[in-house]
């Protein structure tokens, strides 16, 4: 008898058929059918969650090494259309993130659309994909605004926040924290990857560095949940140019883990790069987390 924790996953991702026949139109490998990749049903099953928080993915559109078409804005609605659709069939299980490029003028258009979807809901924000560097103004000015909206409407954020510039670190999150956690309501943040791309080296550590800093001069508002989304962080493959992690990496995120907390850290798999059973035993097993600690980020999780 398989006596395991449930498990809520906080990061799985679902594209559409036509999604995926453009990315295979574009080269891009794909290790499975694409009912793997656009089938809820077929992702619930093979995932094995209990509950999931399910991402968009439509913010792609509005990059134009993938995207040149003059529609973008309408691939992106039927991209979050077809992620409502997905998540209305298990109301009780699944938990829909609408994508938004927050770059674009219709960003904030396409956020009050989807706030009126009839579904539990959060938002999703890609910085690499979507080219967002904070430390442009020009750029500040735009996110600004989505995150107060957001916070007004109680909406959680899932924020992939490196945008893969060579300096993203401890001053994108200082700018985050004073222009614009500073002057909003209460939000719920979860910050992906441990806030870079996957994988844990200098770049993660530094970014978790200053995270820390900024907990214990208590620079973060507490009216805020912050928390650290650990998927595709404790790699034991290689994953889209991102290295697996040797035994003292593992080591070595067991520690920052702790020095964290485990109470600001929340279980994802990134699916489809892991089942959650399987990336649960590698946090337990390759990284070392005990039971009591395994069990506070599925608590954290729900």
């Amino acid at each position: 008898m398989d006596e395991s924790p449930p498990i809520y996953d906080t990061h799985v991702h679902i594209m559409s058929d036509d999604l995926v026949r453009e990315w295979q139109a574009m080269g891009i490998p794909f290790s499975k059918a694409a009912a793997y990749y656009a089938d809820i049903d077929t992702i619930l099953n093979y995932l094995g969650a209990n509950k999931v928080d399910l991402i968009g993915m439509g913010y792609v559109y509005g990059n134009p090494e993938f995207y040149q078409g003059s529609d973008a804005y309408q691939r992106l609605r039927q991209e979050n259309d077809y992620l409502h659709a997905a998540a209305k069939q298990y109301p009780k299980r699944v938990r829909p993130f609408f994508a938004i490029d927050p770059l674009k003028d219709y960003a904030m258009k396409e956020l009050r659309r989807c706030v009126d979807f009839d579904t539990k809901k959060g938002l999703k924000m890609h910085f690499s994909a979507s080219g967002v560097y904070l430390t442009v103004p020009e750029h500040l000015a735009k996110v600004r605004p989505i995150f107060r909206y957001a916070a007004e409407q109680q909406l959680p954020i899932l924020l992939h926040f490196d945008n893969w510039h060579p300096k993203f670190g401890p001053r994108d999150m200082n700018i985050l924290v004073d222009s614009i956690l500073q002057d909003i309501p209460a939000v719920e943040l979860r910050i992906a990857h441990f806030g870079t791309s996957g994988g844990f080296n200098d770049k993660t550590r530094r970014f978790l560095d200053e995270s820390v800093r900024l907990f214990e001069a208590q620079k973060i508002p507490e009216r805020h949940q912050i928390w650290f989304d650990i998927s595709a962080v404790a790699l034991d493959k290689d994953s889209e140019g991102v290295t697996k992690l040797s035994t003292a990496d593992f080591e070595n995120l067991k520690t920052y883990i702790q020095k964290l907390g485990v109470d600001k850290v929340v279980f994802g798999t990134d699916y489809p790069l892991y089942r959650a059973r399987e990336y649960y035993n590698i946090l337990k097993e390759k990284v070392g987390l005990s039971e009591a600690e395994m069990n506070t980020i599925l608590e954290n999780s729900n």
